[in-house]
């Protein structure tokens, strides 16, 4: 079901200057099975202008998802988590997972002051990566089948509890 072609892929954007990093990323999604469509951005004012649909991306899709490194070459994720905070309400936030080799304790409590979903350091387990994003993906077909069954009169209860381990 998570691979299902008829659900909407999974709309992610990928802020990540290593290219190494990016790579190894692309690559584990790709083994997943997921139904995605991956961007790749390098820098924070590159995913802030897809964030905002705006130059080059003004055509960008909406997110779901937001992997996203700490330290870039012209800030930080902080700064692209702050915009992001700026643009959209609590209640439509693209869930986001950083990846990073920070160590830097405030970085990660800033992050969860935040909101972001969850923090993963470098080097990233696959295993760990995968389960983050396949709960994401989980998540997201059973808010489609709600959103779904609302439009046809049913109404189902919304999910009640975090996917978060």
């Amino acid at each position: 079901m998570l691979g299902d072609s008829r659900t909407k892929p999974m709309e992610i954007l990928l802020v990540e200057d290593g290219l190494v990093d990016a790579r190894v990323t692309i690559h584990a999604l790709r083994r997943s099975g997921l139904h995605h469509r991956l961007t790749l951005v390098r820098s924070v004012h590159e995913a802030i202008l897809f964030m905002k649909r705006t130059g080059i991306f003004a055509r960008a899709p909406r997110l779901d998802l937001l992997l996203l490194d700490m330290i870039l070459p012209d800030g930080t994720g902080i700064d692209v988590l702050e915009e992001m905070s700026e643009l959209q309400p609590d209640s439509s936030r693209v869930t986001t997972v950083v990846l990073t080799a920070c160590e830097d304790a405030s970085y990660r409590t800033r992050c969860d002051e935040l909101g972001v979903y969850d923090y993963i350091q470098k080097p990233v387990s696959e295993d760990e990566f995968l389960r983050v994003v396949r709960d994401h993906k989980k998540l997201m077909i059973h808010l489609q089948q709600a959103a779904v069954s609302a439009a046809a009169g049913n109404h189902s209860p919304s999910p009640s509890g975090s996917l978060r381990a």
